[in-house]
């Protein structure tokens, strides 16, 4: 089986280089991989921690000369030629061994399910960009538990098949802050397909989102920069509130 694990990066070189080397350290090695990496324009040392990976089996090395947004992640998906699609954030900082296999596993035991996402350390820095327990309702089979609801594109497997079905409307729809991929993906898996979308329950994953990591990695003015350009103010104060300590 052949594996596409794709990651969209812009500007958190600090996130991204903590983040390949989890990624790699926990990969199962069970499978043959496609890697690939898009530098979304980056003015800062993105390009040098990329280079890094050049030699890496199955890695390939892709750049925009500017910032396409969001758009750029349909030239990633368009790419993948794996049956597995996993869907990389730059901020995962810490993965869960062998999470390639876990997806791999949860996809084929939930064939009613499109978008299956990781979980993610919830705690006094970071809700990791999940929501609260009562969006979710939990779905077991066998050993394996789902929380079916919203899912964000942290760490998120689909099976290729299944997008190819949604690619055309996927292709046609503008992304962006307030239209996200993973929210469009799995908006359409479930109305075109019937495809539900859920988290994993038990394999965690660190989702270093949110104004502490942000500071703690120098990424602030870069999220505040994200976040006021799309017109996202009040997230964009939030951030400014904690790099001022209020």
């Amino acid at each position: 089986m052949l594996i596409s694990l794709v990651l969209l990066t812009w500007n958190r070189y600090r996130f991204l280089d903590l983040c390949l080397a989890s990624m790699f350290a926990n990969l199962s090695g069970a499978f043959d991989y496609q890697i690939l990496l898009l530098d979304n324009g980056s003015t800062d040392c993105t390009p040098q921690v990329l280079d890094r990976y050049r030699n890496k089996p199955g890695v390939t090395l892709l750049a925009n000369a500017e910032n396409r947004g969001l758009n750029a992640y349909k030239t990633l998906f368009n790419k993948a030629k794996g049956e597995i699609i996993i869907e990389i954030d730059d901020d995962i900082l810490d993965f869960p061994k062998d999470f390639d296999q876990i997806m791999v596993d949860y996809l084929a035991a939930y064939p009613d399910y499109g978008f299956l996402a990781l979980n993610v350390i919830q705690d006094e820095r970071t809700n990791g960009a999940k929501p609260d327990p009562s969006h979710y309702a939990a779905d077991t089979r066998g050993d394996k538990t789902v929380e079916q609801g919203p899912t964000g594109g942290w760490c998120t497997g689909f099976r290729r098949k299944d997008y190819r079905l949604i690619r055309l409307p996927f292709n046609l729809i503008p992304l962006n802050m307030k239209r996200c991929e993973d929210g469009i993906l799995a908006a359409l898996f479930r109305r075109l397909l019937g495809l539900k979308a859920g988290v994993i329950r038990e394999a965690v994953c660190l989702h270093a989102c949110g104004p502490y990591y942000a500071q703690q990695y120098g990424q602030t003015e870069r999220e505040i920069q994200k976040y006021t350009t799309a017109g996202l103010t009040e997230l964009a104060d939030s951030y400014t509130r904690n790099q001022n300590g209020v």
